[in-house]
């Protein structure tokens, strides 16, 4: 598995561990990612973004703010 960063060419990891992946792509994720986001506009919320855990698939960790820079090659499933 590649763990590559879009917005930084040439950057890329292997891991042969899911877990390892996971660990490095967790640790780019800000607080507002990890925590999840609630978006108001006059008084309604209009936007929620989720809380993204270390135990969180590599798929909603990559549908993050932070984690869309990244991209993952090897796993078929994400």
């Amino acid at each position: 598995m590649k763990l590559i960063k879009a917005s930084s060419p040439g950057w890329e990891q292997e891991f042969q561990d899911e877990d390892d992946l996971k660990q490095e792509l967790f640790a780019y994720l800000c607080s507002g990612c990890r925590e999840g986001t609630k978006d108001y506009y006059d008084d309604g919320l209009v936007n929620e973004e989720f809380p993204v855990y270390f135990n969180s698939s590599i798929g909603e960790m990559l549908a993050t703010a932070c984690g869309c820079e990244f991209y993952v090659e090897g796993i078929d499933d994400e």
